[in-house]
């Protein structure tokens, strides 16, 4: 059972649905929320509005049906793209979450030359669980946006993909030339912020990242788990491209 849904997303609008009492959003309204006929939740559509939706029905199966009765816009994604040397699935998890979580663009991974080939064989890329790590980031965050999610090959491959952004910073604690916040350029409208993989870039991949016209910038003194790295980058990223906006919603 999930207990972290602040808002209960679903693919496709409705003005009315049924949950089958086996459908985990059933699950929660039942045993987390305590919802009864009249209560009022939170849902979302996929790259849509969110809404407010009454309970109007409940069966002695578990089963609810759900009536919207307001919606309103969600917030946009941030033009942020994150690109990451591929991590270990637990880390990988970790870091799909909190770039849902903070409403990034995208996510890419690349296979470095220092990650671990068969991370990148693991269920989490295998099966749909990734899928479920953005949703439930996005969930939690009271969003309806999910971020593109890819996977390249090389980071040559990776950098071609997302030659479209303004600014381009890879984090580089050994060879950085400024912190973050200095390296950034105040009039850039979308960035991409690339970490390497847990055991740091190679020297080939800082020589292609120079190359290609990329910064490098550090965090700080500290060094920081890859998930708590996308975090800060982010928010940094946010803070001095003047991308936090305040949200205006209408009352539900």
């Amino acid at each position: 059972m999930r207990t972290d849904m602040n808002l209960m997303l679903f693919d496709k609008a409705f003005e009315s649905v049924r949950l089958e009492g086996s459908d985990p959003r059933a699950q929660h309204l039942r045993k987390v929320l305590r919802a009864e006929v009249g209560t009022l939740v939170f849902v979302g559509f996929a790259y849509g509005p969110r809404a407010r939706a009454k309970v109007v029905g409940l069966e002695p199966d578990g089963s609810f049906e759900l009536e919207v009765v307001g919606t309103e816009p969600a917030p946009a994604r941030l033009p942020v793209t994150l690109l990451i040397g591929l991590p270990r699935p637990h880390t990988a998890k970790r870091v799909l979450f909190e770039g849902a979580s903070l409403g990034v663009a995208g996510i890419h991974f690349f296979e470095a030359e220092r990650s671990e080939p068969s991370y990148a064989q693991s269920s989490l890329w295998q099966t749909d669980q990734w899928r479920d790590r953005i949703r439930l980031g996005a969930e939690q965050a009271f969003s309806t946006c999910l971020p593109e999610v890819a996977m390249h090959a090389d980071l040559q491959s990776a950098i071609s993909a997302l030659h479209g952004a303004d600014t381009h910073v890879a984090l580089d604690n050994y060879e950085a030339g400024g912190s973050l916040g200095e390296v950034l350029p105040d009039a850039a409208a979308s960035a991409v912020i690339a970490l390497g993989p847990e055991r740091g870039w190679s020297s080939y991949e800082r020589d292609v990242l120079r190359k290609n016209g990329w910064k490098l910038a550090h965090l700080g003194a500290h060094v920081l788990r890859a998930e708590t790295a996308c975090v800060a980058a982010v928010s940094a990223t946010a803070t001095k491209l003047g991308l936090w906006t305040e949200q205006t919603a209408t009352e539900l």
